[in-house]
């Protein structure tokens, strides 16, 4: 075990849900396909308030910058439309997140908007990638 774990360049924390085993936080800025899946099934569309883009089609964004000391969890990241990743970062509107999968965004004029992930019991994502046949 020493000789391997000498070898590598580095150790990564990894966060799994106890029930599923499902990966909800790593500590690096690219998720695992894990919290992806888990992302793209709470957020069916861009989290932007009245924004209906299907997720699939969007950027998976980090609320708080990583180089800035965001994690990349589940509480942290959201799908979000290539106009409205845009507009969160090069605009003075605000993300806020909270538990829950909640997103709150606050528009220069200091007006709120709250955006609730639908309920999800069960949840289907699309497989993009060719049949293997």
């Amino acid at each position: 075990a020493r000789i391997l774990a000498k070898s590598v360049p580095g150790w990564e924390r990894v966060l799994a849900d106890p029930i599923t085993g499902g990966v909800l936080a790593v500590d690096r800025y690219t998720r695992s396909a894990d919290l992806t899946r888990h992302l793209r099934v709470r957020d069916p569309h861009c989290r932007f308030p009245g924004c209906r883009m299907p997720t699939h089609r969007c950027d998976i964004d980090h609320g708080q910058d990583f180089a800035l000391g965001g994690a990349t969890d589940h509480r942290n990241l959201c799908a979000l439309c290539r106009r409205h990743h845009t507009l969160k970062g090069e605009t003075p509107w605000r993300v806020k997140h909270h538990p829950g999968g909640v997103i709150e965004w606050i528009s220069p004029g200091g007006l709120h908007y709250t955006d609730t992930p639908p309920p999800v019991t069960i949840g289907f994502v699309p497989d993009l990638e060719d049949a293997p046949f």
